[in-house]
């Protein structure tokens, strides 16, 4: 069961990043989020109330969960500008460097660092050399800017992370510190978004996209952590983090976008890394 859960995870987060990148070209980076963020607190809402889930208020966790959610937040505004502008094979794998960032910023806060995790953490840095620098099968090299919002995608959101699952989570839970987030988002993009006055309501079509979105965003984390609590966190962890090769499949696929070789061995070896990192 675990086994499935880490991989349904994976499809689920993989499939998120796709369509958001298809959001974000048709709706707008922000008014997307709101609206996924929207649906997602709703859900999470009705979830807390039909199965009366106790949320024990700690300030220090709601406020080490609010920091995280601002970090995720900006997270995913910038894998949302990068997706609408680059290819998603190339984004989707730089973006899971986030997971070489939470592992440094572990090593920073004092946990020991072994031989592997810095063989993983050179891996993802050579891969993202070889998927950002070399040029693709049309001779064309991905966009500089796709790919500094696809770093500062990963930088965000492994502070994010780190932040999340060293500090709240254990202070509130999962779920709590889930609707946090939830909440925290949709009050900076409903500001944002009235600042803008980007206040133009989807379409019925547009509200389906984002429905899915968000639906896949929180089956993602429900599998994940319910596959966690099997106790075989690092093997679903490992797996869940294939959703950038799910995403590149999906970009190479789908919207037919070739890749180069040594883009090819760059993806790879990011994937590669980001699975030797969380083992």
């Amino acid at each position: 069961m675990y086994l499935l859960m880490g991989l349904l995870s994976a499809l689920c987060w993989g499939g998120t990043d796709y369509l958001s990148g298809k959001a974000a070209r048709e709706v707008g980076v922000f008014r997307a989020l709101f609206v996924s963020q929207l649906f997602g607190l709703i859900t999470l809402s009705l979830i807390f109330f039909v199965f009366s889930v106790p949320f024990e208020l700690k300030v220090s966790g709601i406020l080490n969960a609010a920091i995280a959610a601002i970090c995720n937040l900006l997270g995913m505004v910038f894998l949302l500008k990068a997706l609408s502008i680059g290819k998603i094979s190339v984004v989707a794998p730089l973006v899971s460097l986030y997971g070489a960032v939470t592992t440094v910023l572990a090593a920073i806060s004092g946990r020991p660092v072994s031989g592997i995790v810095f063989a993983g953490l050179f891996m993802c840095i050579l891969g993202a050399c070889l998927a950002s620098i070399s040029p693709s099968h049309d001779g064309k090299r991905e966009s500089p800017a796709s790919v500094g919002f696809a770093l500062m995608s990963s930088v965000s959101l492994g502070l994010g992370f780190w932040l999340q699952g060293e500090f709240a989570v254990k202070e509130l839970g999962v779920i709590q510190s889930l609707w946090i987030y939830y909440a925290t988002a949709l009050m900076c993009l409903a500001l944002v978004v009235v600042v803008r006055k980007d206040t133009k309501s989807p379409s019925v079509k547009e509200l389906g996209l984002l429905f899915c979105i968000s639906c896949m965003s929180l089956t993602g984390f429900f599998t994940l952590a319910y596959g966690a609590s099997l106790g075989h966190v690092a093997v679903v962890t490992v797996l869940s983090s294939l959703a950038s090769a799910v995403t590149a499949l999906l970009g190479f696929t789908l919207k037919q976008e070739r890749l180069s070789l040594p883009q090819l061995s760059g993806l790879f070896m990011i994937i590669a890394g980001v699975v030797v990192l969380r083992i």
